[in-house]
């Protein structure tokens, strides 16, 4: 089973993409982040033509918004993180062929300064609590998604220039911690070189130069992580095809025996 987890920055303006990333790879699961978009506006058939007739959407106006478009039937759906997520659509789950898929939109931030930081902190504080009530460590687990975090050094162009910033600030990386502590291990981390991200902005030629980061994630349970025979961060899939613009962010893939 291949998964992948994509931050698309709206829907509305990356379809035709999509559609070219789905013609050429064709995941078994593909979990989308910002959508930018409501549940009644998403064009379910950009997926169901193309053999993804499962979808799970929490959409939002505009802003935010995640989705799970798959082959194989969707179960035990659960959205939102109401306790955290201040009416946000940043979270939705479901299982497919046993494995309990969690795909998340975490909040980036803003600055330190900002009271969008204290509320990212809150979001993951809110995330570990309700996998401790809702999910089992025991069983096959992905946790998925933009975290908008970088962990390590790593994980960033620069340690230097991004000292302190939101994404790359010891405040995020204790919550990170506590995240893996709940039972989680990174299964991209081991799989790919140092210095490879999977978002780059669009300005300053972070593309080109590749000044980016890692902030996108494929976290697993032990027995899920046992499972793992290939991941990957694609980025090729940054560039544009055929003319049209590609998210700032890469897909990120998983494949599981």
């Amino acid at each position: 089973m291949r998964i992948v987890t994509w931050n698309v920055n709206s829907l509305n303006a990356r379809q035709d993409y999509v559609g070219h990333y789905l013609d050429a790879e064709s995941p078994d699961v593909l979990c989308i982040q910002e959508l930018k978009m409501e549940e009644d506006k998403i064009p379910r058939d950009l997926f169901e033509e193309r053999g993804y007739p499962h979808l799970a959407i929490h959409g939002q106006k505009s802003w935010n918004g995640v989705l799970i478009a798959s082959k194989s039937p969707l179960e035990n759906v659960a959205k939102g993180l109401p306790e955290v997520d201040d009416g946000q659509s940043r979270m939705i789950a479901a299982t497919v062929g046993g494995l309990r898929l969690v795909n998340l939109y975490c909040p980036q931030g803003q600055n330190v300064d900002s009271p969008q930081f204290p509320y990212k902190l809150a979001f993951f504080d809110g995330l570990v609590r309700w996998l401790g009530e809702h999910c089992d460590p025991s069983q096959d687990l992905l946790v998925v998604g933009d975290l908008n975090v970088a962990p390590a050094a790593r994980d960033v162009w620069s340690e230097e220039a991004l000292a302190g910033v939101p994404s790359y600030h010891p405040k995020e990386h204790a919550r990170w911690a506590r995240l893996l502590d709940f039972g989680l291990e990174d299964v991209v981390e081991p799989r790919v070189e140092a210095g490879t991200f999977s978002f780059w902005d669009y300005r300053g030629g972070a593309f080109r130069f590749n000044q980016g980061m890692r902030i996108d994630h494929i976290l697993a349970t032990r027995s899920a992580a046992d499972r793992v025979v290939e991941a990957a961060i694609e980025r090729p899939w940054r560039k544009k095809v055929e003319g049209l613009t590609a998210s700032d962010h890469a897909p990120v893939s998983v494949t599981l025996d």
